[in-house]
């Protein structure tokens, strides 16, 4: 998710990032199989404290805020922590369901965001993996999926236990989220692998703590709207800051040599003979050895100075 350096509204461009993000791959998510949609989706990663919780609950809540009901369903038994992420509490959860105590609509609780409904997990249930093995969390499955448009399992991390993995098998698409600069290279690709051998529908990585000082200037720019030009006269009026661009090469100062002093003017020879002597010199053939004087210009040679490209 995009992070921001400046610290005057700082919360609100993380907090838009953030929607924006959401909102972003469930676009993705959406175009992925237009003719086969996806609409139960498992949220894991391969190792814990990657944020994996945190990815599906803005992601369920950008479905629910697109008009779309969603059921977001804790399946992490061991840490749950959805719970208090949404800050939301259930008197039932999926056991209740399982036994047929209770319906998909009783036990799932509603969430401060219109179309957003939440099913916990009971504390302390014995063999999650065998729980979400069994018949009876395929039926869960099943109904939660006539019910509402989309649901979202939170699952543990891939490494640490099979729960992704078996629950994998049993909805739509699973995606893996990857904490930049966190987790290893080798531990993606085993938790990978291990969801691939599963038969599981890996459909991709959502990379999670991702910072992007870049992104601040576009939220600025479109921020800018025409009344904010006609208010850029005033001083007060808030204005967007320039893009950062390739900085200008200063330009090179090229100094022009001097010019050469100027080269003196070679007399001419004085004109001792007349037409009669010249005339004479013709006749005789020596006018071969006579060359034409031919002076010197007076302006001085300057060089032409380079000039670099801007």
């Amino acid at each position: 998710m995009a992070l921001f350096n400046r610290r005057k509204n700082q919360a609100k461009n993380e907090r838009s990032s953030v929607i924006n993000s959401a909102k972003t791959l469930l676009a993705n998510i959406r175009f992925m199989d237009v003719d086969n949609p996806v609409r139960t989706l498992a949220i894991t990663s391969a190792v814990p404290n990657e944020g994996k919780t945190f990815i599906a609950a803005n992601l369920a809540s950008a479905i629910a805020t697109s008009g779309k009901s969603v059921l977001i369903v804790e399946c992490d038994m061991r840490r749950r922590s959805l719970s208090r992420a949404l800050n939301v509490h259930a008197q039932y959860g999926i056991y209740s369901v399982m036994s047929g105590e209770r319906t998909v609509q009783e036990a799932a609780v509603a969430t401060g965001t219109p179309n957003m409904y939440f099913l916990d997990a009971e504390p302390r249930i014995p063999n999650p993996s065998d729980l979400l093995n069994s018949n009876r969390f395929t039926k869960l499955v099943d109904l939660a999926r006539n019910t509402y448009d989309y649901v979202v399992f939170d699952t543990p991390p891939v490494c640490t236990f099979v729960d992704a993995a078996v629950l994998g098998t049993k909805v739509d698409a699973v995606f893996m989220v990857v904490r930049e600069g966190f987790t290893r290279k080798a531990d993606v690709a085993n938790a990978a692998d291990q969801l691939r051998k599963s038969g599981c529908n890996l459909a991709g990585m959502i990379m999670n703590y991702c910072e992007r000082t870049s992104s601040e200037y576009y939220y600025q720019y479109y921020y800018y709207t025409r009344d904010d030009k006609k208010a850029s006269s005033n001083t007060n009026a808030p204005q967007m800051p320039a893009p950062k661009g390739r900085p200008k090469r200063a330009a090179r100062s090229t100094q022009v040599p001097s010019a050469p002093p100027a080269r003196r003017r070679t007399p001419e020879p004085e004109d001792t003979g007349t037409y009669e002597r010249l005339a004479e010199q013709l006749a005789d053939g020596s006018s071969s050895s006579a060359t034409a004087s031919t002076p010197v210009p007076t302006t001085p040679y300057v060089p032409q100075s380079s000039y670099d490209e801007f």
